[in-house]
This record gives structure tokens, C-alpha cells and sequence, in this order.
């Protein structure tokens, strides 16, 4: 009988124990820096910011013909029909920073480089950063899966991570176009997502897929509960020095600033004052200008709204060049850090390359269907920013 009594206490405690495990493995700790390593930080920055002044001293003859040959490149797309806004940047300073051709053609309001533009999905970088500031923070893991915040998640998909959601490694279909789903309401687009056939087993491929970010977007909401663009806003753009940036439909952006967006001729409008709705939320509409965009680039390394842990675990490519929002590769010894985006009459491109000191940005405000020029605009830049020393 004793021996009995004493089984049944070590099953409880292991019992108690499995518990324990599983309540801290529910709940991690935040991370959080403390005043001596803030210091320590503070003074590293310090040192980084003083030598890329001297680094723009010794280099601003380079960098001053860099920039008149980046007018003249930007002159030849002019000729070509470009139109939008450009901001080339190296060493801590704008190379390049102007706008071309007319943002609203009835109103002949001239692009310029504080116009407000549709990104489009370069917004995915920053929904990672929302979700990695929910990490650093100890809200979740990369590891949690889809069933610990939708209980309704079906047995096939309610075991894939945040990790392959950010990836594009969770194997979800991007064929949601036809699905009828109700973007109107979080849930409803979240059960319809997830009732689509897997495309392959979560982890086993890259696909890219909206379908990620969508989810990504509905799983700040849950965790932070507040509004995805709220949190997005207060957590990610301020602290990064965006000013004049919000989501679509926001009542912080100036519409007199807003672009129109021209596809093969005809004008889409502005999307500053589009619904923010589930068919958009988490993936895209985030609403930039290219001065903005520059401030984040500075803030992603001088700034402090991600820790370095999170940072890492943005830029580490899991599959196909691919990273947690941005593709991350090396192309003729020249690192890069990127990210594009496309939408009706809007393109969008980010590139940072850290070994340079370097960043660009661009957008448009028209476009062709089955057209990417903005493809070829990127590769004329990297070209010239190989050269630069």
C-alpha cells in the first residue's frame, strides 16, 4: 500500500511538473535590456555615428558624383514615363531625393519626395517587426502555432508556427482570390483562409503567399488586443521616426499629399481613403513617402523599437533567400536587405545594403498591367552603388 501511495505521489508531481513546463512554455519572459547594457548600446551607436561621419567626409567626392550619376539615370526614366518618387542614400545622407511627373494629373500637383504613396507589400516587412516586437515583448514564440490563437483552426493547419507564417514556409495556398471570403471581419477571413487546401506540409517549401500575412496581421490583434494598425502604429512606426506614415483610411494621412494611382491610363484614385479591410490588413496598404522610408532604414540601425534578438531573427533566411519579410541575398559580393511591393497604378522597392552603408527607395504611381518596371529600375541602381566606395 505504501508503495502504492508513493507511485501516486511521483505521477503527481510529474503531473505538476509537465504542468509547470507547459504554463512556462505558454508564457515566455520579455526580454528586457538592462541600464548597463543600454549604455554599453548607447555608446556603440556613438562610436558607429562618428565613423560614418568620417566615412562621409572622406567619401563625399565619391558620393557627389554618385549622385549626379543617379540624376542622369533618373532623367533617362523620365524621358521614359517615370513617375513617382526616388531617395537614394549613403552614408548617412540623401544622394538623390526627388519626385517626377504628377501625383494627381486633374489637379496638377507635381510627385514630390513627402508625397503619400501605396507601398504595397513591402508592408509584410514591417508586420514581422510587429510580430517580433510581440517576442521581444513575451507575448509569444515564433515557435506558437496556429491552434493556440484560433481554437478553431482545423487539424492540418493548426500546427504550423508564426516562424513559417513570416516565412512563407506554412504551406498555405495562395489561391484565396476566389473563395468569396468576408475580409470585413477578422474571424470570418482567418476560418476561410484556413479552410483552403494545404499547397504542401507547413516547413517542407517557400510559397509566397498573402495568405501568411494575413494571418500574421489577425495574430497581433489577438495577441496585443488592439487594433492591428493601432499597434502597428504605436509599436513599430513612431518609435522608427515615421511621421508622416499610417495604413490606409487613416485620418492621419493629409489627402492633399496623397498620389493618385494610374493604371494603363485610367486613375484608381488615392489609397489613402480605401476601406482598411481583411483583404489588405497584415499584407499590404501601408501608406509611405520615400523621406519616411529613409527614417526607418536609419532607425533599423540606429534605432531601438526592435532589440538586436529580434533584428537577427528578421534578417536569418529560413528557405529560397527569404527571411521573416525581407529576401535577404548576396548578388555579385553586394548584400542586400529587400523587399518590393505592387498594387493597381502603385509599385513600391526597398533595398538596404548594410556593407555600403547604403539604401534606396522608390516608388510609382502608374503602371501597365503585366509590366514590372520596377525591376529594372532596381538593377540600374544596384549597378551604380557597386561602384561606390
Amino acid at each position: 500500500m505504501r508503495a502504492l501511495h508513493l507511485l501516486l505521489a511521483v505521477m503527481l508531481l510529474a503531473a505538476a511538473a509537465s504542468h509547470s513546463a507547459a504554463k512556462d512554455e505558454a508564457k515566455p519572459e520579455p526580454r528586457k535590456t538592462s541600464k548597463a547594457d543600454q549604455r554599453k548600446l548607447d555608446k556603440e551607436r556613438k562610436e558607429l555615428l562618428k565613423a560614418r561621419d568620417q566615412r562621409a567626409k572622406t567619401n563625399a567626392k565619391a558620393n557627389a558624383a554618385l549622385g549626379k550619376k543617379l540624376e542622369a539615370l533618373m532623367e533617362g526614366w523620365k524621358d521614359k514615363g517615370f513617375s513617382g518618387a526616388i531617395l537614394v542614400a549613403k552614408d548617412g545622407q540623401p544622394l538623390i531625393k526627388k519626385g517626377y511627373g504628377m501625383a494627381d494629373r486633374e489637379a496638377k500637383r507635381a510627385n514630390a519626395p513627402d508625397t503619400l504613396y501605396d507601398i504595397g507589400s513591402v508592408t509584410k516587412l514591417f508586420t514581422a517587426a510587429g510580430v517580433l516586437r510581440l517576442e521581444q515583448d513575451g507575448k509569444l514564440r515564433l515557435s506558437d502555432t496556429l491552434g493556440r490563437f484560433f481554437s478553431f483552426a482545423p487539424a492540418d493547419k493548426k500546427e504550423i508556427t508564426v516562424e513559417q507564417l513570416l516565412s512563407h514556409t506554412s504551406g498555405l495556398s495562395r489561391m484565396y482570390e476566389d473563395q468569396h471570403i468576408d475580409v470585413l471581419s477578422r474571424d470570418k477571413t482567418v476560418k476561410g483562409l484556413l479552410s483552403i487546401p494545404l499547397s504542401a506540409k507547413p516547413g517542407e517549401r517557400f510559397e509566397y503567399s498573402n495568405t501568411n500575412y494575413y494571418l500574421a496581421g489577425a495574430i497581433i490583434e489577438v495577441v496585443s488586443g488592439e487594433s492591428y494598425e493601432s499597434y502597428m502604429q504605436r509599436q513599430i512606426l513612431e518609435p522608427a521616426g515615421m511621421k508622416d506614415s499610417a495604413f490606409c483610411s487613416s485620418e492621419r494621412l493629409d489627402d492633399k499629399r496623397s498620389a493618385m494611382r494610374y493604371e494603363d491610363n485610367q486613375n484608381r484614385g488615392s489609397v489613402s481613403d480605401w476601406p482598411f479591410t481583411w483583404g489588405q490588413r497584415g499584407c499590404g496598404y501601408l501608406v509611405s513617402t520615400v523621406e519616411d522610408m529613409w527614417r526607418f532604414s536609419e532607425a533599423v540601425d540606429f534605432g531601438d523599437f526592435l532589440d538586436a534578438q529580434a533584428k537577427q531573427h528578421w534578417f536569418k533566411v529560413r528557405q529560397d533567400d527569404y527571411a521573416l519579410g525581407w529576401l535577404c541575398k548576396e548578388v555579385e559580393g553586394l548584400r542586400m536587405q529587400y523587399h518590393g511591393g505592387a498594387a493597381p497604378g502603385a509599385r513600391a522597392y526597398l533595398a538596404r545594403f548594410p556593407d555600403k552603408d547604403a539604401m534606396y527607395v522608390f516608388f510609382f504611381n502608374v503602371s501597365e498591367q503585366g509590366k514590372a518596371p520596377e525591376f529594372q529600375l532596381a538593377a540600374d541602381i544596384e549597378a551604380l552603388l557597386r561602384t561606390a566606395e
